[in-house]
């Protein structure tokens, strides 16, 4: 069995037996998938293995950014409801953040891949957008005057980002194939 292999098997296990609160067990899984997960050629097993990824990267943000600290007493109580109403974590808010950067960059280094397949290349593209603008709304949210700055910052990485990945593809054509 390959390392890609052992690594989708335990993912899947993971989903069978997923809970919310599971997210120690999703975390050692998302921060080592191996190389081979990544291409530059991609089959069915790392099409499903890079979209499990990056649904577990989401997951976990999302474990985080609603994962809520209360007081009682002298006592700390966790909450990981979306509904919550208790105060905003900040420690919570950071690890949220990190993990959709986290992301981000994982599916940035796949584009800038010149031997990645063109489809897997545009599909990342797509992926990266959407998480340039999750990233925006979860910046804009916070209210630590930071986040703004933050927000600026991912702004002009981005466009720049993009600009570069234009400007490879007037140089250099590439037919993009979409399954």
């Amino acid at each position: 069995m390959s390392e890609l292999d052992t690594w989708l098997e335990r993912v899947s296990d993971w989903y069978k037996h997923r809970k919310h609160d599971q997210v120690t067990q999703l975390e050692p899984l998302i921060l080592t998938p191996p190389d081979t997960l990544w291409g530059p050629l991609i089959s069915d097993k790392q099409s499903k293995g890079i979209a499990s990824w990056l649904d577990g990267c989401l997951r976990i943000f999302t474990f985080y950014r609603y994962r809520h600290a209360k007081w009682e007493g002298t006592n700390l109580y966790l909450n990981s409801s979306p509904n919550s109403l208790s105060a905003v974590d900040p420690h919570n808010q950071e690890k949220a953040y990190q993990y959709l950067m986290f992301a981000y960059g994982k599916l940035q280094a796949v584009t800038c891949n010149p031997k990645a397949e063109p489809a897997l290349q545009e599909w990342c593209i797509q992926r990266i957008q959407h998480l340039c603008v999750l990233a925006l709304e979860f910046a804009n949210q916070q209210p630590e005057p930071r986040w703004q700055e933050e927000s600026k910052q991912l702004i002009e990485s981005h466009v720049r980002f993009m600009a570069n990945q234009h400007q490879s593809d007037d140089h250099c054509p590439i037919e993009h194939q979409l399954h």
